[in-house]
């Protein structure tokens, strides 16, 4: 008999991190999770998430980014003029400008994961080069699951 569980909570910490007292570990999410094993598997896919996301903004690739977020995601930031960008196509194209001022990410780390049926918070580390200089900040996403995939609905960005 399959139990679906709504809520979970991660907190995980790799050894080297917890000596320098931070919190490390690529999560990303899965909906129904009913067996034993079932942390990893929600590890082990929002890590993937977080790497696909690298990835995609990187190789400045919006198509993939755009697929990521929900048609009303909101991306707020110090970044963004006036603080918020609305919806899905303001979000890239404000990556968009990001990439091609000379940004990139060296790493994202997901810090942890709370997940209650469709929607999930993940709270991130990341390590970037804009444009030479180097910046070591904290995202807040609110994910949302929309026909069995998880997009991001709220991108919250702070260095």
């Amino acid at each position: 008999m399959k139990a679906m569980v709504c809520f979970l909570t991660l907190t995980l910490f790799s050894s080297a991190a917890q000596s320098q007292g931070v919190l490390t570990s690529n999560i990303l999410l899965e909906s129904s999770i009913s067996k034993p094993d079932s942390t990893n598997k929600v590890t082990e896919y929002f890590n993937n998430l977080a790497q696909i996301w690298m990835r995609a903004y990187n190789n400045n690739d919006s198509t993939t980014l755009a697929a990521l977020y929900t048609p009303d995601a909101d991306y707020i930031s110090s970044h963004v003029q006036g603080l918020v960008a609305h919806g899905r196509d303001h979000v890239i194209a404000n990556f968009q400008r990001g990439i091609e001022s000379g940004g990139y990410i060296d790493s994202i780390s997901v810090l942890s994961v709370q997940l209650s049926c469709d929607l999930a918070t993940l709270l991130c580390r990341y390590e970037a080069t804009n444009s030479g200089q180097k910046a070591v900040g904290r995202n807040l996403l609110v994910v949302r699951k929309v026909n069995d995939r998880w997009l991001i609905r709220l991108h919250i960005t702070v260095v």
